[in-house]
């Protein structure tokens, strides 16, 4: 957000392969911290910076936002800050995203909806894919290495076209160019149940309003992003892979290299329609070891459910009682200790 700032991130963080969860507020490695919220119509981005700074800006044509849609995410190597939300609900819902670059907004741009279908629920994920590709050596010369990176945004999202439509779950990824700048236009959008080989039909989902929001996560053993989504069609959940990979492109004349985000089938799960993936956070381990938690209040206590998910099917719900004893953060991290 500012240009003597976005260059020292570049000095510290070059060559550096990382990966940021987008959600309401966001922290870089450098320690800026950033939270979009909505303020008078309008959504806001405050920045308080590693040094005690704080910085507050507008984001423009951004009135009508669904307060649970906002995503905020940096691209640590550029310094790039981007803002993703739901704009109204129904079908005329519509995603739109934002960057600001150097102290300058680029867009709004409308990235999914109002093309007859509406787009909901959001998810974003800023991932830096980062390949050493070594050259064949030249005989009397030594092998030329180089390196090639490419952050992505990585985006998923809920899709319907009509009020009667069940809807399904899409993904799409943009490369960012070196100017921070998304090149929307390598864009394209997937329905992630096309590429499921097989399924089993089923029946009776009325109520599947909570099973509408997909996921994106980091496998900490792979560094690999995942998406998490519901098939509705065919009662399960599904994780796929999004692996970057190296392509090269021939026009005619000479080479070039650049990273694309390949999609990879992963575990398949039995579908339980009562879980509360709207609210739920997802803990990721070894071996992609998935626990859900999510917090519900009874009369008389807090408490935090939890479950695991793997290829086996959904667990049993388990809870823990917060109270004098136990806090939530203590209970969330206990549920992490579940995953190592």
């Amino acid at each position: 957000m500012r240009g003597a700032r976005a260059a020292l991130v570049v000095v510290l963080l070059l060559g550096v392969a990382g990966i940021a969860a987008a959600g309401q507020m966001t922290l870089t490695r450098s320690g800026d911290l950033h939270r979009v919220a909505q303020v008078d119509g309008a959504l806001m981005v405050t920045s308080v910076f590693a040094d005690g700074t704080v910085d507050e800006v507008m984001v423009p044509q951004s009135a009508a936002a669904v307060p649970s849609s906002l995503q905020v995410g940096v691209d640590e190597a550029s310094g790039t800050l981007y803002v993703l939300w739901q704009r109204k609900t129904g079908m005329n819902a519509k995603l739109r995203f934002a960057a600001f670059v150097d102290g300058t907004w680029f867009g709004p741009t409308v990235i999914a909806g109002g093309d007859g279908t509406a787009a909901f629920n959001p998810q974003m994920l800023l991932h830096r894919a980062k390949t050493t590709i070594t050259e064949p050596a030249v005989e009397g010369e030594d092998p030329v290495v180089t390196e090639l990176a490419t952050t992505f945004v990585l985006l998923a999202w809920w899709s319907q076209t009509s009020e009667e439509d069940p809807g399904v779950a899409r993904y799409a990824s943009v490369p960012i160019g070196e100017d921070g700048l998304p090149r929307f236009e390598d864009m394209g959008s997937e329905i992630l149940s096309d590429l499921l080989p097989y399924g089993y039909a089923c029946f009776d989902l009325a109520a599947t309003d909570n099973l509408k929001h997909p996921k994106l996560f980091l496998d900490p053993q792979s560094g690999n992003p995942y998406v998490f989504a519901t098939d509705l069609d065919y009662c399960v959940f599904h994780i796929l892979e999004l692996r970057p990979e190296v392509e090269v492109i021939d026009d005619g004349f000479n080479k070039r290299r650049r990273h694309v985000v390949v999609l990879r089938s992963g575990p398949r799960i039995a579908l339980r329609k009562s879980l509360p993936l709207s609210t739920a956070k997802l803990e990721v381990g070894s071996g992609l070891r998935l626990i859900m938690h999510w917090d519900r209040d009874s009369e008389e206590k807090a408490l935090l459910q939890y479950l695991e998910l793997d290829a086996e099917g959904v667990s049993e719900t388990k809870t823990l009682t917060l109270g004098e004893h136990l806090n939530h953060e203590q209970a969330v991290e206990l549920i992490r200790g579940l995953t190592r």
